[in-house]
């Protein structure tokens, strides 16, 4: 079921809610009503923390998530929210697929809370989770900031009640549009030529290879990706076991490709297997 807008202001009631995150993409969100505003004027903002002091105090019928789950209130609040809204949108690379925040799934719960924390008993902490680990995601808007052109398609789609164009193509593509130099084939045995663009998911309009700078993979793994090619290269290339590790995790580790791409070299086993979202 799509949020259509609504029959008495023709808008969609919306609601944004903030896990586990830098609430990076609703810093973009605010960016957009200058940028977007035609688009934006579609949504009825019922409740924006970052926007707007109201509480949630009236229905909504689109949720924007932005951030991974971490915490067992965390689960009971998305349970919630995916109860009341008839669309449910993971916003950015950490509702999508863990982003930065999984890095530490990586390592034991309990040594990252004794990095950070005084005194681990006080804190009641879990494995960072993409939101469709616990709940049913209608749409994802992927990216380390979301991209603005694929809000406005994703937003226009919903409002007028109809399927979002989606990418299953690597960001390579995007790059041959733009006539960039391939970055793998720049610098050898340098990490800007660690360039994750032939497995990660396009969207982005190749923003930072267009900018010289290599695929971080913050969009998650593509439809089909060649993983153990990709692993390969990086190998040819001179990288280390721990480079291709820190590659592969740094934001979309918990997608079953790229956790198969942390290992597929380094031996260790992921700490746990996601399903690829949709």
């Amino acid at each position: 079921m799509t949020a259509s807008a609504n029959s008495n202001n023709g808008k969609v009631k919306t609601a944004v809610f903030k896990f586990t995150c830098c609430a990076g993409c609703q810093f973009a969100l605010l960016y957009f009503f200058d940028q977007l505003p035609e688009t934006l004027e579609l949504l009825d903002f019922v409740y924006f923390k970052m926007a707007r002091r109201k509480e949630l105090d009236e229905p909504y019928d689109l949720a924007l998530i932005e951030g991974g789950v971490s915490t067992p209130e965390h689960i009971e609040q998305l349970k919630a929210i995916r109860k009341q809204a008839k669309t449910l949108v993971a916003f950015g690379a950490c509702a999508a697929h863990g982003g930065v925040p999984s890095i530490k799934d990586w390592q034991r719960e309990l040594a990252v809370e004794e990095r950070v924390y005084p005194d681990p008993l006080l804190i009641n902490s879990i494995k960072v989770s993409p939101v469709d680990e616990f709940v049913k995601v209608d749409h994802y808007l992927r990216g380390c900031p979301i991209d603005e052109v694929e809000f406005m398609e994703l937003i226009r789609s919903i409002a007028s009640d109809k399927s979002p164009y989606i990418r299953e193509h690597p960001v390579c593509v995007e790059c041959k549009l733009r006539n960039n130099i391939c970055i793998l084939l720049m610098r050898e045995g340098v990490q800007e030529s660690m360039c994750l663009g032939p497995v990660t998911r396009a969207g982005c309009r190749a923003i930072c290879t267009s900018n010289m700078r290599a695929c971080f993979g913050c969009r998650g793994p593509m439809s089909n990706p060649n993983i153990p090619e990709m692993v390969r290269t990086f190998k040819a290339k001179g990288f280390s076991a721990k480079d291709i590790e820190m590659r592969f995790t740094e934001y979309a580790g918990m997608s079953t490709e790229f956790s198969e791409g942390a290992r597929a070299y380094y031996g260790r086993k992921a700490p746990y297997y996601h399903r690829k979202a949709a």
